[in-house]
């Protein structure tokens, strides 16, 4: 046998047990409430036995027939009128049973029962509180299980998600670094071979830590050092940049390429626009369970329309942060007439 029919039988007699155990809990029940507290009863063990019978198949035929073909759908007019008339024929078939049984089998007592036995209220009682305590069980299980189908679903929605985001940002990184190379190239500049390797070492990061759920934040830090290495390769003298850390980041771990975009839209929306000396500064300080992340930079005084502050980067960045730090994180922007800033703070859960 495979493991996957091993498996599958397994869970099948594991299934059989529980029902098993209800039904014989559920016929306890009865006899303590037909027999009136007298457990040992015999006569009230036929009885009840016989109810419980009649119990367990209208309970299976409401759970597994009325439940799932009426209730479930939405056809709650139809599931009502097919309850009442399970309820009536349950008790006329439950009434008809016990007088034959006690008509026909030899030295059944009738007198040796209590009258409650033979009352309808307490057939009703006794038979729909085990019926409606199944279906009950029945309908929690369900909610759970739509509970736990819902959220995998939600989990893999998100996870699909996540991967599109993911396979935007790559490209749209890679094009806005390649185009600094070839900036390089075009001007015959000997720094061309030193950004191909920065740029082997923002591939590998990409390719091996960029698919992964968290990261160091070391790792993420070290991403942005190859990216300026890589714009002050293409803008030299004109560019002034630092990046200054405050903290411990060794035990930290974030989502990857979670700051980056902002560095990138930095040099792209707003320095990359001006022909004079630009600047940018980078803040990253690291407090208990907090991070703050600050990147401000220079801009033109009149920017082309086109070269509005944002782009794909930051709209991106923005709906990652709603599905990976959804009410842990706060992101503010400024833009002042020659001033740019975005500031970044996640609350990182250990």
């Amino acid at each position: 046998m495979s493991k996957l029919a091993t498996k599958y039988a397994e869970k099948r007699w594991f299934k059989v047990s529980i029902h098993l155990g209800y039904w014989i809990l559920a016929w306890f029940f009865l006899n303590l409430f037909f027999g009136y507290g007298e457990l040992l009863n015999r006569y009230s063990m036929y009885y009840s036995f016989i109810i419980l019978l009649i119990t367990a198949g209208v309970a299976y035929w409401i759970i597994l027939y009325l439940i799932p073909q009426y209730l479930f759908k939405g056809r709650y007019g139809l599931f009502i009128i097919y309850l009442i008339f399970t309820i009536i024929a349950s008790l006329d078939l439950e009434l008809i049973t016990v007088m034959l049984f006690l008509v026909h089998v030899e030295k059944f007592q009738l007198l040796m029962l209590d009258y409650n036995t033979r009352d309808i209220y307490s057939l009703l009682a006794g038979t729909y509180f085990i019926v409606f305590l199944s279906a009950g069980i029945k309908l929690t299980e369900y909610w759970f299980y739509e509970q736990q189908r819902k959220q995998a679903a939600l989990k893999d929605k998100v996870e699909a998600e996540l991967k599109l985001l993911k396979s935007q940002i790559h490209p749209h990184f890679l094009f806005n670094t390649l185009n600094n190379i070839y900036a390089l190239a075009l001007q015959k500049s000997e720094q061309a071979p030193d950004a191909i390797i920065k740029l082997s070492e923002l591939l590998d990061y990409l390719i091996y830590h960029g698919k992964n759920e968290l990261v160091p934040l070391a790792k993420e830090i070290q991403l942005i050092d190859h990216y300026m290495e890589l714009e002050k390769l293409r803008y030299g003298d004109r560019l002034q940049a630092s990046f200054v850390r405050k903290g411990d980041t060794g035990h930290i771990k974030i989502a990857p390429i979670l700051l980056l975009p902002f560095v990138e839209n930095a040099f792209k929306h707003g320095i990359s626009q001006s022909r004079n000396k630009v600047w940018l500064k980078i803040h990253l300080e690291i407090s208990n369970r907090s991070i703050i992340f600050l990147v401000e930079n220079s801009k033109p005084a009149a920017r082309p329309k086109e070269g509005v502050q944002g782009g794909i980067g930051l709209e991106n960045l923005k709906r990652r942060l709603e599905i990976l730090y959804k009410d842990r994180y706060s992101l503010e922007m400024l833009d002042k007439k020659d001033i740019y800033s975005v500031q970044l703070k996640l609350t990182i859960l250990r």
